[in-house]
């Protein structure tokens, strides 16, 4: 594959990648505006391909025809990798779970409208469309990586071996945030930083759920400052490129804790809900690349 070739497969992943985190997006808003039973039957929406026009019912069925047009540009993908005789072996087993994560999430969509939107199977949705996501975005930095020269900087061994932390940090916050979402235990508190008046009012049901999901965030805030305090220290060790995804990585956990703070004070309005979760996808997607940098530097 010449490096042309390489360059564009690279801006067709890319633009895939961002159209992947639209498209969940559009489900956050789907799920926020209660529309995920706007078409009461699956695939096809009140037995029709193309239903007649309502708003609720064309938000859900735009974000279905959105999702079947991923699903074929992701094919495009994998066939042009698999194709590439050049390709890295971790883009093509990048792709192969792709492909197993995207058979998976369309299961889990019709799923998600035959058994009402039922909390286990939305969170489900929702986390198999960040596996799917995260697939698409390895197959993109295996691709580059292969494109461009290693770095002659030392990655330092603890981050090397600890490095695969970073994702599953966000990833599991994500799940409980799933979790939240769908339980609609984001408005069970009506005021912060306290939770009805009390700092834990209890750690079972939905105020509990609500209560560990504040807690893990202050905790990846913590977490990631320090790192990015870290990464100040060690920046005549680490690559530009690290350096400067772990000073984002401090600064939009920061953000993203804010936006979850006016969500909630807001009462989970989509126009905050929604931001919310795609700030949630962008961190966990520069933890990917931190993750992919120090696994081949």
């Amino acid at each position: 594959m010449t490096d042309t070739k390489q360059r564009k497969l690279e801006i067709y992943l890319a633009v895939l990648s961002v159209l992947i985190v639209g498209l969940m997006a559009l489900g956050a808003g789907v799920r926020t505006m209660n529309a995920g039973l706007s078409c009461p039957d699956w695939p096809l929406c009140f037995g029709k391909v193309i239903p007649d026009f309502h708003v609720g019912v064309w938000f859900e069925f735009v974000h279905r025809a959105y999702a079947g047009i991923v699903a074929l540009l992701f094919a495009v993908a994998v066939v042009w990798v698999w194709r590439s005789k050049q390709a890295p072996e971790s883009a093509r087993r990048a792709a192969k779970w792709g492909a197993f994560f995207l058979g998976l999430q369309i299961v889990m969509g019709g799923l998600t409208v035959l058994m009402l939107v039922k909390a286990v199977i939305v969170t489900g949705h929702l986390l198999l469309a960040t596996l799917f996501l995260s697939s698409v975005l390895w197959m993109l930095f295996s691709i580059r990586a292969a494109r461009v020269s290693a770095s002659e900087v030392v990655v330092p061994l603890g981050l090397k071996r600890a490095a695969f932390i970073l994702p599953l940090a966000v990833f599991i916050q994500i799940a409980i945030g799933g979790l939240v979402a769908s339980t609609y235990a984001g408005s069970v508190c009506v005021d912060w930083p306290l939770c009805n008046g009390q700092w834990v009012p209890t750690w079972q049901g939905a105020i509990g759920l609500q209560i560990i999901h504040r807690f893990v965030a202050y905790s990846l805030v913590i977490f990631f400052t320090g790192l990015s305090v870290w990464a100040w220290r060690k920046r005549r060790v680490l690559s530009p490129e690290m350096a400067t995804l772990f000073y984002a990585s401090g600064a939009v956990v920061s953000l993203q804790t804010v936006v979850g703070i006016l969500n909630l004070l807001h009462f989970i309005p989509p126009h905050i809900t929604v931001p919310h979760q795609t700030l949630a996808i962008l961190l966990l997607a520069m933890q990917l690349k931190i993750w992919h940098i120090a696994r081949t530097v």
